[in-house]
C-alpha cells in the first residue's frame, strides 16, 4: 500500500494511517512525495520503503521485485533499510517525454473512496463538476519558501527539470474527462507555472477552445505574463489566474524570498491581465511573518493600491516547511530558535494559523480591502491614520465592511463562472 506524503502539514495523519495498515494487514507500506524525497531516513522510521522524486518507473520496478522476490538493491530512487542501516539509491534521470506516462481516466475499474466511514465503489470524479490536471512538471524559479529549488538540487545533471506534455496529450486527457464527467464545469491546471512556451500556448488555446471549451484556472508568475500568452488563453476560456507576488516589499521579495521580479514588472503584469479581460485575477501574498516589519507590510499595501483592478487577494502566512531554504534563512538571522522552528514545522496546523491570524491587524485589513476599487480613497485616509498612530477603533467597522464586500465578491465570482460556462 502506497501513501503520498507531500508535506509535513498533515504528517500526524499519515503516520496514524501508516501504523494502522501495518498493524492490521502486514503488507509493505511505501511512502512517496516531496517530504520522503527530502527526508528518506525520517520516513523509514515508519514506512517499509521510500521512493524519492518522480516515482512512476521506480514504483513499478519495486512492486515487481517484491512480487517475484527479486533484488531491490538496483532500483533507482528507492530508499530502504537493511538491518539497522539505511540505503539510499541514486535517482534516475527525469522523464523527459511526459506523454509516455499516460494520464488518469475517470471511472476506471477498481477505484473506491471513503465517505463517512463507508467504502463507495466508484470514482467520485464522475459526480463532480471540476477536473484537475497538469500540463507540465517542474518550476523555473527558486523561491526560498518552496521545495522546488531543493528538488532541482537532487536532480542536478539529470536532464531538463521543467518539462511539458504535448498538446495532444493534454487535450486527449481533457476530452476523456469531459465525456466521463457529465456535469464538468471547470478545469483546474495545477502546473507550478502554466506554460509560456511559444507555439505550445497558441496550439493549446486553439484546440482547447474548439475541443474542450470549458472555463479553466491556472497559476502564473509576473515574469511569465505577456499579452501574447494571456490574450490567447482568455480567448480559449481562461477563467482565473492566481499570480504569486508574496510581498510588496522589495527587500522581502529579493533578499528573503529569492524572487527576482521588480515592483514595476509586477504592476505591468497586472495591467496586462486587466486589459486582456481575465475574468478573475487573484494575487497571492504571504504576510505577517517574522521577517516582516510594519514598513514591509505598508509596502505591500502601497503595491496593492497600484495593482490594476479588478483583482482579488489571497492572503496567508508563511509556513516554514522542512527542507526549504527559508528555514535556514530564519535561523541564520536569529529570528527564531531551532527548538521553536522544529515545533513550527511539525506543530498542529491550528497553531500555525493562529500565529499569523489569531489577532486583528489594521494594516492586514487595509491590504485585503484594496481589492475593492471603490474603497481606495477611504483606504488612503485609514492608512494615513494608521501611520500617525491612530488605528484604535478601526478594526470593528473594517471587519463589518469586510463581511459585506466578501459576500458581494463571492456572488460576483459565481455569476462570472456561470456566465462563462453557458
Amino acid at each position: 500500500i502506497a501513501l503520498s506524503v507531500m508535506s509535513s502539514m498533515y504528517l500526524e495523519s499519515v503516520i496514524a494511517v501508516n501504523d494502522f495498515i501495518r498493524a492490521r494487514f502486514g503488507v509493505p507500506v511505501i511512502w512517496g512525495g516531496v517530504y520522503p524525497t527530502l527526508f528518506p531516513e525520517k520516513c523509514l522510521g515508519y514506512a517499509d520503503y521510500v521512493i524519492r522524486g518522480e516515482g512512476e518507473e521506480a514504483f513499478c520496478e519495486l512492486t515487481g521485485a517484491l512480487n517475484t522476490g527479486g533484488d531491490i538493491s538496483s532500483v533507482r530512487n528507492l530508499a530502504y533499510r537493511t538491518g539497522g542501516a539505511v540505503t539510499i539509491n541514486p535517482v534516475r534521470p527525469l522523464v523527459q517525454n511526459l506523454d509516455t506516462l499516460g494520464y488518469p481516466k475517470p471511472g476506471e475499474e477498481g477505484i473506491s473512496f471513503l465517505d463517512k466511514d463507508k467504502i463507495i465503489g466508484r470514482d467520485p470524479l464522475l459526480s463532480g463538476v471540476t477536473y484537475e490536471t497538469a500540463a507540465s512538471r517542474g518550476c523555473p524559479f527558486a523561491c526560498s519558501y518552496c521545495s522546488s529549488v531543493n528538488l532541482k538540487r537532487i536532480y542536478r545533471g539529470k536532464d531538463e527539470f521543467v518539462r511539458f506534455r504535448s498538446v495532444d496529450s493534454v487535450i486527449a486527457e481533457l476530452s476523456t474527462a469531459k465525456e466521463a464527467v457529465k456535469k464538468l464545469s471547470l478545469i483546474r491546471f495545477w502546473d507550478e507555472i502554466f506554460s509560456d512556451a511559444e507555439g505550445w500556448v497558441e496550439e493549446f488555446a486553439e484546440r482547447y477552445k474548439k475541443e474542450i471549451n470549458i472555463p479553466f484556472n491556472i497559476w502564473g508568475h509576473p515574469l511569465k505574463i505577456s499579452r501574447r500568452i494571456i490574450s490567447s488563453l482568455v480567448d480559449a476560456g481562461l477563467h482565473q489566474i492566481v499570480v504569486g507576488v508574496q510581498s510588496g516589499s522589495d527587500r522581502i521579495r529579493k533578499d528573503i524570498f529569492h524572487r527576482s521580479e521588480t515592483r514595476e514588472q509586477i504592476i505591468e503584469a497586472s495591467r496586462i491581465l486587466s486589459s486582456c479581460g481575465v475574468p478573475s485575477v487573484v494575487y497571492d501574498f504571504m504576510i505577517r511573518h517574522p521577517f516582516e516589519s510594519d514598513d514591509d507590510l505598508r509596502a505591500t499595501f502601497e503595491l496593492c493600491m497600484e495593482l490594476e483592478p479588478p483583482f482579488e487577494l489571497q492572503l496567508h502566512g508563511l509556513n516554514f516547511l522542512p527542507g526549504t531554504d527559508i528555514v535556514g534563512i530564519a535561523l541564520k538571522n536569529n529570528l527564531i530558535t531551532a527548538a521553536e522552528m522544529e515545533h513550527l514545522m511539525y506543530g498542529p496546523m491550528q497553531e500555525q494559523y493562529d500565529m499569523y491570524w489569531g489577532r486583528g491587524n489594521v494594516l492586514t485589513a487595509l491590504i485585503y480591502m484594496t481589492q475593492f476599487e471603490k474603497l481606495r480613497p477611504l483606504l488612503e485616509i485609514y492608512e494615513s491614520r494608521v501611520a500617525a498612530g491612530g488605528s484604535e477603533g478601526l478594526i470593528i467597522p473594517m471587519h463589518k465592511m469586510l463581511q459585506t464586500f466578501n459576500r458581494i465578491k463571492h456572488t460576483v465570482n459565481n455569476f462570472r463562472l456561470l456566465r462563462r460556462r453557458n
